[in-house]
């Protein structure tokens, strides 16, 4: 079943079950599959929270999991596209990985 066709009870049901995959392959050492799995916790959770958080263009946001951070130039579904801070790389990423952060950079 499709993220986007879930209730809230079941994805939240799916992203305890990725919780637990991602657990066990950080447990391992699995670097790809903790990374894999913990990018569907994100989507998963970017669906359950998809109403209810607001977004801005051209915000500045720290990235869970990332060391850079992203400038928003876009919205498209779920996810937040923009320009990578360090690279000037454009990239998406799951709304749900978005945090804001202060002015003064911290």
């Amino acid at each position: 079943m499709l993220y986007s066709d879930m209730t809230k009870e079941q994805l939240r049901a799916e992203m305890k079950e990725l919780q637990q995959k991602g657990q066990r392959a950080y447990d391992a050492q699995n670097w790809t599959e903790y990374e894999v799995y913990m990018t569907k916790w994100y989507l998963a959770k970017s669906y359950e929270i998809r109403d209810e958080i607001e977004i801005e263009i051209g915000r500045t946001y720290r990235i869970a999991e990332e060391y850079d951070r992203l400038t928003v130039t876009a919205i498209e579904g779920v996810m937040a596209w923009g320009v990578w801070q360090m690279t000037g790389e454009t990239a998406a990423v799951p709304i749900a990985q978005l945090e804001l952060h202060d002015e003064d950079g911290a």
